[in-house]
Parts: C-alpha cells; sequence; structure tokens
C-alpha cells in the first residue's frame, strides 16, 4: 500500500512537471529579425518594408513581420486611412488569427482596417483597430485599398466571410519597452511594436498574437 501511495505521488508529480515545462514552453517569445522581406512579396510591397523586422514565437507557431519604412500623417490610428499597407507577415506552423481560424503557412501582407460600427461587431473588442492579413500573390499593389477592397482579399485567407485578422490591443501606449510581452484584460498575448510615422515619430502598440475574441 505504502508502494503503491509513493508510485501515486510521483506520478502525479512527474504531471504537474509536464505541465509547468509545457507551459513555459508555450509562452510567446519576441526578437528582432535580420533577415530581409521574403520574395514571395510583389516588389512594388517588398519596396516599401524595412530590411529587418520582428520574430515572434507563439506556441508552435513562428510569426515572421516587417514593418512599412513609415505611415504617412501625425498622432496614433485615427488619421491611418482603411485598407493602408503596414507590413507582412510569414506564418511558419499552426497559427489561428484572433476568430480562432487557421492561418495556413505563407506568407500575407498586413494593412489596416476598423471594425464597423454597424451593430454587429458590438462588444466583440474594447478597440476597432485590426490588421488584416491578405494572400501575398493576391495583394501586389500597395495603393490604399480601403475598407471594402482589404476585406475582399483578407477573406481568401480563412474562407470566411470575414477577414483574418490579428488585433491591435491597444492601439496605443502599448504597455513595456518594444519588443516586449504582455497579456491584456481578456487573457490575449501579446506583443509591443511600433512603426515609424512620417515626417517623424512612430506608433507604438500592442499587437494580439495568441487568443481568440468569440463571434
Amino acid at each position: 500500500m505504502v508502494r503503491s501511495r509513493q508510485a501515486i505521488s510521483i506520478f502525479w508529480n512527474v504531471c504537474l512537471l509536464s505541465a509547468f515545462v509545457s507551459i513555459l514552453g508555450a509562452q510567446t517569445k519576441v526578437s528582432s529579425l535580420a533577415e530581409k522581406p521574403p520574395a514571395d512579396l510583389a516588389p512594388a510591397v517588398a519596396s516599401l518594408l524595412q530590411p529587418g523586422g520582428v520574430k515572434a514565437v507563439v506556441g508552435g507557431a513562428t510569426l515572421d513581420i516587417w514593418w512599412v519604412q513609415s505611415i504617412g500623417g501625425d498622432g496614433g490610428w485615427s488619421g491611418v486611412e482603411s485598407g493602408t499597407l503596414v507590413g507582412a507577415i510569414r506564418v511558419s506552423g499552426a497559427f489561428k488569427e484572433i476568430r480562432g481560424k487557421v492561418v495556413a503557412p505563407g506568407v500575407y501582407t498586413l494593412r489596416y482596417g476598423q471594425q464597423p460600427q454597424n451593430g454587429d461587431h458590438l462588444g466583440i473588442s474594447p478597440y476597432r483597430d485590426f490588421l488584416l492579413l491578405s494572400p501575398a500573390s493576391a495583394d501586389t499593389d500597395p495603393k490604399v485599398l480601403g475598407f471594402d477592397g482589404v476585406v475582399a482579399l483578407s477573406k481568401q485567407v480563412i474562407g470566411t466571410s470575414h477577414p483574418a485578422s490579428l488585433s491591435i490591443d491597444p492601439p496605443e501606449d502599448a504597455p513595456g519597452a518594444v519588443l516586449a510581452t504582455y497579456k491584456n484584460d481578456s487573457g490575449h498575448d501579446g506583443i509591443v511594436v511600433e512603426v515609424p510615422r512620417k515626417p517623424a515619430g512612430t506608433i507604438k502598440f500592442g499587437l494580439i498574437v495568441s487568443g481568440v475574441i468569440v463571434h
């Protein structure tokens, strides 16, 4: 009986240790990326991106992100038009966007989009700001697409009536320094990043890389 209890105790300790190691392994890690934008991007799009970017490891997925050299306007996202090119992302491994839909490994553009105020999206997120993913093979012109244009492209990523989205949360004054990780009030995991503004300054914001908004 004593040996049996000892065996059970050892078993549970091993289980707890395994779970702890699994949790540590699933933590989001972020670092700078020296690699140039991938050749999958159209030359006109790639020419607007910075030569290096950000790498985020999220569970079994790796996200390589390249931001544009600059976004015009002053202040935060309020002066940025829907459909504006903000960057590009390469997804490796198993990754889900903010609605929990699987994004296949590949290269995508990132364009700014605002959640419409039509009553259908109330309570989904405290913020209206998102980055929408579109297939690099289909998004070849860096011009501003507008809301309808970017949504039409982004729908191709997950095959639903909604675009493939990454939540900008918070849109400004993200907690911590650039390349820090954090957890928001909803328990979502985010990274702190920034994009240069033209003529000066940056937009520093949080980008949710793990978590689901149910809708």
